[in-house]
């Protein structure tokens, strides 16, 4: 008969499995125009490219970026440039 430890130590390396399925980095970087990158990577089986773009969205906020370099659909590596803001 199984025990309460035996499913706890299954639950936990089904949940390590997901973890591990859904990584996703953002690394804060500077563009050669000296504005403020980032190198955001979503690999993982949870992430889509997507994500990418919404993580892109959410360093650089209401400001917008400027996409410098795309990886493949398999990598879902971007190098984004947060854009100036406006001045008046």
């Amino acid at each position: 008969m199984p025990t309460f430890s035996r499913y706890f130590g299954v639950a936990l390396l089904a949940v390590a499995a997901i973890a591990s399925g859904a990584c996703s980095s953002q690394h804060p970087t500077y563009a050669p125009d000296g504005r403020r990158s980032y190198v955001i990577a979503c690999g993982g089986y949870l992430n889509s490219f997507s994500s990418c773009l919404v993580k892109a969205g959410r360093a650089c906020g209401s400001r917008g970026y400027d996409t410098l370099k795309e990886g493949s659909e398999e990598d879902r590596t971007l190098f984004i440039a947060c854009k100036l803001p406006e001045s008046h």
